[in-house]
């Protein structure tokens, strides 16, 4: 008796862990990250070394910088449309001016 209850709560665990391991992101979107830093750090750094300056910050959706709903799409924690949807129907910009008649 004392194995079945040791075996249930061992299937508890691996359950409890799938779980968490179902809540992660992919593990390809991870390297995928992490090289993007490394690129990045690299090419910093040269830049440091033969300009005297970094790099700066690159532009969005330019090689080896993906937009944020890349990475969003990428790392599988939600969809950026969703996201967009929900800020849409709160309703307007704050500190939007109503307009009046124009002339």
């Amino acid at each position: 008796m004392a194995e079945q209850q040791k075996k249930s709560m061992f299937e508890q665990a691996l359950d409890k862990r799938a779980e968490w391991a179902a809540q992660q992101p992919s593990l390809g979107a991870e390297i995928s990250a992490m090289t993007r830093e490394a690129v990045k750090d690299v090419r910093n750094s040269i830049h440091q070394a033969f300009f005297g300056k970094g790099e700066g910050m690159g532009e969005p959706g330019a090689p080896m910088n993906p937009t944020p709903q890349e990475v969003t799409t990428e790392r599988g924690t939600g969809s950026f449309e969703a996201a967009l949807d929900r800020a849409g129907s709160r309703g307007g910009v704050h500190g939007e001016k109503e307009k009046g008649m124009e002339r």
